[in-house]
């Protein structure tokens, strides 16, 4: 491998993650399948796949290795598996790779130009980087196929896979014989349905199953129907005669790193539906909040749910009406519990106090200070101004901005 490659794989290796994000964002923008805006865990197996293809050949350019050296990353193996299970095809994870290869290319390619003067030095550096590429891009796609067969027929020698295909024909509208359905799931379709979407932060299984049958149980229902969901997650829904009480599972602590995200109770095929579709809105609120409690409903997080639809635009809407409040300080965090606070309780300072066990004259003094930084009255625009506020309470630093003026860097 020429000189020149090396060294400049060297170079990008510190930027293999940034890399990996705007490869993955690139991915998400082009193949349609993989850009399902209410499943993040998605997105993070793609971007963690994208990382551990990138940092691996950037780490055999710079050895000079050749590609019989390379090992399949656990995490693009991992993302196999995870679009096996959303039922995602082969095609499909086949065009992303071919895309990867050409967005990555793009990008090597002009950055050996800038790197190399002399024509010459340049065409072969050129040449032995696209041969590897290339070279490397056959041989995991290879290995790549060969699991995503083990995997398909693993799935599919068992109830499971019958069972993934009938929710999904379900929870995608398709029409369907009820009684049918059923005996496929082994689980009764007319009754109340809570939706639970149980997974782990840790992208791994271990505690998944204990915690969805622990959460059932708090419901009071008989046995669940489970299914799996992505790499590390598990969709649960718990059926009963009458719409179960869910304060009980409001109170359920899960195990270590499990979140645990919950739908409102549904009646019948459109309860089912929409239970689920609530728990998983539920479950990427908590994915944002930088501070999520362990256990998240969706009737908890609605507003916040409705209003963090298009992340980016909420981001926008919350700096544009928080102004130099949107900052991730603590005094600004200070002023904006305040505020909300204030607002919520009618302006009244008294019930703010109160609430905030601090003195009245603070509560006035926060709230002045916070006018001057908004240069307006609250009561100019308050319906606007309760909603960046809440935002920016339920999901800080994924809506907030550095004290340099950029978007902090927590959240999704």
């Amino acid at each position: 491998m020429p000189p020149a490659v090396r060294e400049l794989a060297a170079a990008l290796v510190p930027s293999a993650g940034e890399l990996a994000q705007g490869l993955a964002d690139h991915l998400a923008a082009t193949v349609p399948e993989l850009a399902a805006v209410d499943d993040d865990d998605l997105r993070e197996e793609t971007r963690a796949s994208c990382e551990a293809n990138v940092d691996q050949v950037l780490r055999l350019l710079r050895a000079g290795a050749a590609v019989d050296a390379l090992v399949v990353p656990i995490d693009a193996a991992e993302y196999v598996r995870g679009l096996v299970r959303r039922g995602i095809t082969l095609p499909v994870l086949l065009r992303s790779y071919r895309v990867g290869h050409a967005w990555f290319w793009d990008r090597w390619s002009q950055a050996l130009h800038d790197r190399i003067a002399e024509p010459d030095q340049l065409l072969g550096a050129q040449e032995a980087s696209s041969a590897f590429l290339f070279a490397y891009i056959d041989r995991i796609s290879g290995v790549l196929v060969e699991e995503y067969g083990t995997e398909r027929e693993r799935m599919m020698r068992g109830a499971a896979q019958v069972r993934a295909e009938t929710v999904r024909a379900i929870l995608a509208g398709e029409t369907i014989d009820e009684e049918l359905a059923a005996t496929r799931l082994g689980y009764e379709l007319r009754r109340h349905h809570v939706s639970l979407r149980v997974s782990s932060s840790a992208r791994e299984v271990r505690g998944l199953e204990r915690a969805a049958d622990e959460a059932a149980a708090t419901l009071g229902a008989g046995e669940p129907l489970v299914v799996p969901s992505g790499v590390a997650g598990l969709d649960v829904w718990c059926g009963s005669y009458a719409p179960a009480a869910t304060e009980g599972l409001e109170r359920y602590e899960p195990p270590e790193g499990i979140r645990v995200a919950f739908g409102a109770p549904g009646q019948g095929v459109a309860g089912f539906r929409r239970s689920h579709a609530e728990a998983v809105q539920a479950a990427r609120v908590a994915t944002l909040a930088s501070d999520a409690t362990a256990v998240t409903s969706y009737r908890g997080v609605e507003l916040v749910s409705l209003l963090a639809g298009d992340l980016p635009r909420a981001r926008r809407f919350v700096a544009s009406r928080l102004g130099p409040l949107a900052a991730t300080t603590e005094p600004a965090a200070r002023l904006r519990q305040t505020l909300l606070a204030f607002l919520v309780a009618g302006g009244s300072a008294t019930r703010v106090a109160k609430e905030l066990f601090v003195h009245e004259n603070t509560v006035a003094y926060r709230v002045k200070r916070a006018e001057g930084l908004l240069g307006r009255r609250v009561s100019a625009d308050p319906v606007e101004l309760s909603c960046a506020l809440t935002l920016a309470a339920a999901l800080g630093s994924a809506v907030l901005v550095d004290e340099d003026g950029g978007e902090a860097s927590g959240g999704g």
